[in-house]
C-alpha cells in the first residue's frame, strides 16, 4: 500500500513537471515554491518581453497588470479563482520578433498556497486573427462588389442612353434628303443652254460648278458623319461587351460553384477588358492558343479572371513608357494531363533572388501596393490544383509567369 501511494505521488509529480501549461506554486509573499518546465520557460519569456530583471514573481506579474498582487493579498475565500487575463506581447528571438499570446490565471489552493498558470495560446490567437482578417477582407471585397454592381448598372444606363441618341442621329441622316442638291445640280447641267441664254455662258457655268461643289461637299459631310456615328456605335457595343463581362465577374463572386471553364475564353475576356489600357500604352498583346483542342478545367471562372487580370496588369506596369519594345505574349498549351499558361512580357524584369518573395503575403515592390495581389493569385491557383512561378533572366530582360494546372 505504501509503495502504491509513493507511486501515485511520483506519477502526480511527473504530470505536474511535464504539463504543457506553465504551473508556478507561490506563497502569499510571492516566494516561488515549485515550478514545472513550461512555467520556467514561459516566465522567462515574460521577463524578457517586459524587460523585467527581477526574479520576484510579483514584479513580473505587476508588469502585466498592477492589480494582480493586490487581488491576491485581498482574496478572502479559502480557495478559488482570483485573476484571469489574456495578454499579447512581442518576443524578440534572434533577428525576428514573434507575437505571443498567453492566458494568465491565478488561483488560491489553500492558505499561503497559490497557483499561477501560464497557458500559451499563441497558435489559437494567430488562427483567430487570421480568421478575423479573412472575414474583414471578405466583407471589404463584398462591399466593393456591391458598389461595382451599382456603378456598372449606372454606366450601362448611360451607355444605352448615348446609343439611343446616336441611333436617332442615324435615323435623321436616313430621313434627310441628301440627293436634293445633287438633283438640282443635274438639273442645272441639263438646262445649261437655256441658262447660258438667260444669264450668259460664264454665269451659267459658274452656277453649275457651284452647285456641283456644294452637292459633293454635302455627300462627303454626310458620309463622314455616318462613319463617325457608326464608329461610336461600335465603341458602345464594345463597352457593353466589357460591362457584360464585368457583371459576370461581379455576380460570379456570389456563386462559388465550380464548373467547366474554357481558359482561352477567360483570357480573351481579360484581354478585352484591358485593351483600352494596352492601346493607351502602345503595348502589343499576342495570344497563342489552339482554342478548339484546349481542355477545360473545373474551377471558379471569376477567380481565374481575377488571376489573369492581375498578371496582365503587373506585366503592363512593368513595361516602361520609353521602352522600344512593348509586348506581352500569352501562350496556352494543354494535353490530357496538364494545361500550361505562360505570360511573357518585355518589362523591366527582376533579379533571380527576388522571385521567392513575390508570392508572400504583404510583399510588394510598388509604392501604392498592398502585397496581396500575387499572394491571392497563388492561393487561387493552388485551390485549382495548380502551381504558379515567376522567372526572369535579370533586370531589363522581362519576366515570365508560368501557371500549370493538373487535369
Amino acid at each position: 500500500m505504501h509503495t502504491q501511494f509513493n507511486g501515485s505521488i511520483e506519477k502526480s509529480n511527473l504530470i505536474f513537471l511535464n504539463a504543457p501549461i506553465g504551473l508556478i506554486e507561490i506563497t502569499l509573499s510571492g516566494e516561488i515554491l515549485n515550478m514545472n518546465k513550461s512555467g520556467n520557460i514561459f516566465l522567462s519569456q515574460l521577463q524578457q518581453a517586459y524587460c523585467c530583471k527581477s526574479v520576484h514573481i510579483y514584479d513580473v506579474l505587476n508588469q502585466i497588470d498592477t492589480r494582480i498582487a493586490e487581488q491576491i493579498h485581498h482574496f478572502q475565500s479559502l480557495s478559488g479563482l482570483i485573476f484571469i487575463k489574456d495578454i499579447v506581447f512581442n518576443l524578440s528571438q534572434q533577428e525576428n520578433t514573434a507575437e505571443k499570446c498567453f492566458k494568465i490565471t491565478v488561483s488560491k489552493v489553500m492558505d499561503d498556497c497559490f497557483i499561477v498558470a501560464l497557458e500559451d495560446n499563441t497558435e489559437k490567437h494567430r488562427q483567430e486573427k487570421a480568421m478575423q482578417q479573412s472575414e474583414l477582407e471578405k466583407a471589404i471585397a463584398q462591399g466593393k462588389y456591391e458598389i461595382a454592381s451599382e456603378v456598372l448598372h449606372d454606366i450601362g444606363n448611360a451607355v444605352v442612353g448615348f446609343g439611343t441618341y446616336l441611333n436617332r442621329v442615324n435615323r435623321l441622316l436616313d430621313k434627310q434628303k441628301g440627293d436634293s442638291l445633287n438633283n438640282v445640280s443635274l438639273f442645272i447641267n441639263y438646262m445649261q443652254q437655256q441658262l447660258e441664254t438667260a444669264l450668259g455662258a460664264d454665269k451659267a457655268k459658274a452656277l453649275a460648278t457651284l452647285l456641283e461643289g456644294i452637292a459633293k461637299s454635302e455627300r462627303a459631310y454626310k458620309e463622314e458623319l455616318r462613319k463617325a456615328v457608326d464608329e461610336q456605335l461600335g465603341i458602345i457595343s464594345h463597352i457593353q461587351e466589357i460591362l457584360t463581362i464585368q457583371r459576370q465577374y461581379v455576380v460570379g463572386h456570389e456563386a462559388q460553384g465550380r464548373k467547366a471553364v474554357k481558359l482561352k475564353q477567360v483570357i480573351d475576356d481579360c484581354i478585352s477588358m484591358s485593351c483600352v489600357a494596352f492601346d493607351k500604352k502602345n503595348i502589343q498583346v499576342n495570344l497563342y492558343a489552339d482554342g478548339n483542342n484546349m481542355p477545360v478545367i473545373k474551377g471558379d471562372r471569376t477567380k481565374l479572371m481575377q488571376v489573369i487580370l492581375n498578371l496582365l496588369k503587373n506585366s503592363m506596369e512593368a513595361i516602361d513608357a520609353e521602352a522600344t519594345e512593348k509586348k506581352i505574349d500569352i501562350q496556352l498549351e494543354g494535353n490530357e494531363n496538364t494545361i500550361d499558361l505562360k505570360i511573357k512580357d518585355s518589362g523591366k524584369g527582376f533579379e533571380a533572388g527576388s522571385a521567392i518573395h513575390f508570392f508572400q503575403r504583404g510583399f510588394t515592390t510598388k509604392h501604392t501596393g498592398t502585397g496581396l495581389g500575387l499572394y491571392n493569385c497563388k492561393q487561387i491557383i493552388e485551390a485549382h490544383a495548380g502551381t504558379i512561378q515567376m522567372n526572369s533572366d535579370g533586370l531589363g530582360k522581362g519576366a515570365v509567369t508560368h501557371i500549370r494546372f493538373q487535369q
